[in-house]
């Protein structure tokens, strides 16, 4: 059984007060220098990056999903927003209760449960035949895969030391780049298939529905990874599980260096001893008191120290998602109506948008519908992923060159400008070029501004700070992908101009925090 610290009934002290002393011992973070990085550092590693690269997977999958079911479904630009906005809406609704959780409880069992319950409600959804019931069931399954969301990049940068968090984190983002690239390989693979099963009467089994099952694979076996992995040492010493804790470093020391601790000259571990029974994380079985909980643990958040930075970081986050994940979502049905373009003339991306919508009104008075997918939409999304994935590897450079707060501000103010010359340059190259860029700077920054979050916020608010920054990063994606479901094909420019101003302002904002 875990030893929890003694104290003392303080119900008359106000729930943000915290007193506490330090125990004697190593600081976990001298610990972790002497076993070194290891084996355990990276099996965490690549199993974090399976978790994350099933969350890309499960959420911009839908971005072809939406084109090769528009047919079934018969939806329109609209219902293909609400179709993509599902998951991330679920992702926001359930953020932060699974931040909350994985800093009471442990952040393992949060990513193992939550994973599992995700994976089986997608793999469910692959038979649904209802429009408004599939998007219910692709809710839920972002409500539950939030806990791999938010609470992956905890887990992960509390095995590793301060020195080496920013670039560990930065490189299990290199797992989203892969994913960019597995997502339209296999959807190219896929829908290159041509054969229907009929499973009753009104209901045939197509191609499009196989993809769900490739897109959740990878957290399938992050999840068996996980499963031979401690919990984090960090996050068990902050809750008081003291035993637990030191157990789970001596586990990691014998795997790294083949040592116990004692031989390493450690015989304890410093754990802060609070004397506020309320300030150590709890969960209740009462939904009042539990909330009440929540709120009073997230208010220091809210204050001096932490409310400048965490507020900016927030804002920032979610213009990251805003840009990267809103506009994303559209880039394969931008990139399929600029392949599908049979025009001589050299066109802008408005221009090709246009023609789109004519085209589309007139297939719909002779009653034809295309849900094919152009083989170079695939070939330019796959070019994409592979500079994302690139990127990924140059960004943990960079950031040891010019630190994160210069590669944030860099960055996004490139990715404004290629934002707003994609209004007037008609090259198709420099168009992909421009667009890729776009999508790739911020993208890139998530992680890097992710590990920033961390490093912010002392441990015990790590979970809730991480997760309500993804939250909100998640809302950008909604009201990003659904602004451009609205108003692209009507104010393409605008459009556009939006989506760059946003990420200047976002640009200034990440020049003012203090990485």
């Amino acid at each position: 059984m875990p030893t929890r610290v003694d104290q003392q009934d303080s119900e008359a002290k106000p729930a943000d007060a915290i007193e506490k002393t330090m125990s004697a011992g190593h600081e976990y973070e001298e610990v972790l220098e002497l076993i070194g990085f290891g084996r355990v550092q990276w099996t965490i590693l690549v199993a974090s990056g399976l978790l994350l690269m099933m969350v890309i997977n499960e959420t911009m999958g839908m971005s072809y999903i939406t084109i090769v079911s528009q047919c079934e479904f018969g939806t329109n630009s609209v219902d293909k927003s609400i179709m993509s906005a599902a998951s991330f809406i679920g992702i926001f609704c359930s953020s932060y209760f699974w931040g909350y959780l994985s800093d009471s409880i442990g952040r393992k069992p949060v990513l193992i449960y939550t994973t599992f319950v995700g994976n089986l409600l997608s793999l469910i959804s692959i038979l649904i035949q209802n429009f408004w019931i599939y998007v219910v069931a692709r809710f839920l399954v972002g409500f539950f895969i939030a806990g791999a969301s938010s609470t992956t990049y905890a887990y992960l940068g509390e095995f590793f030391t301060v020195r080496h968090r920013p670039i560990v984190i930065n490189y299990a983002s290199f797992f989203v780049g892969i994913s960019t690239i597995y997502v339209p390989a296999v959807a190219w693979l896929v829908m290159s298939m041509n054969w229907s099963v009929g499973l009753t009467e009104s209901f045939s089994f197509r191609p499009w529905r196989l993809l769900t099952v490739f897109y959740l694979l990878p957290g399938v076996v992050g999840t068996i990874i996980l499963f031979k992995m401690p919990d984090s040492p960090k996050i068990l010493l902050s809750i008081g599980k003291i035993d637990d804790a030191f157990a789970a470093v001596e586990w990691i020391a014998l795997q790294n260096v083949g040592k116990r601790l004692q031989e390493l000259n450690v015989d304890k571990i410093k754990y802060d001893v609070f004397t506020d029974r309320e300030n150590v994380p709890s969960v209740s079985y009462s939904p009042m008191v539990s909330f009440k909980k929540m709120w009073q643990e997230t208010v220091p958040l809210l204050r001096s120290p932490h409310l400048r930075n965490f507020s900016i970081s927030c804002t920032v986050m979610c213009g990251l998602f805003f840009s990267s994940s809103g506009m994303g979502l559209w880039y394969p049905e931008i990139l399929n109506r600029l392949g599908s373009s049979i025009a001589d003339d050299a066109m802008t991306v408005c221009d090709v948008i246009d023609a789109s919508v004519n085209q589309s009104k007139l297939n719909q008075t002779t009653t034809i519908c295309v849900d094919e997918i152009n083989t170079k939409s695939y070939i330019d999304t796959i070019t994409y992923g592979t500079a994302l994935t690139m990127g990924y590897i140059l960004m943990g450079f960079v950031i040891n060159q010019i630190g994160r707060k210069a590669a944030i501000t860099m960055g996004l103010a490139i990715a404004a400008g290629c934002a707003i010359s994609l209004v007037w340059i008609k090259n198709e190259v420099i168009i992909i070029i421009c667009f890729c860029l776009y999508l790739v700077l911020p993208g890139l920054c998530v992680s890097v501004l992710s590990g920033a979050v961390v490093d912010l916020v002392p441990t015990k608010l790590r979970g809730k700070a991480v997760c309500i920054c993804l939250m909100l990063g998640r809302m950008g994606s909604v009201f990003g992908s659904n602004i451009i479901g609205i108003l692209l094909e009507t104010y393409c420019h605008v459009t556009f101009e939006v989506f760059s101003g946003f990420i200047l302002v976002c640009a200034f904002l990440s020049y003012l925090l203090p990485m």
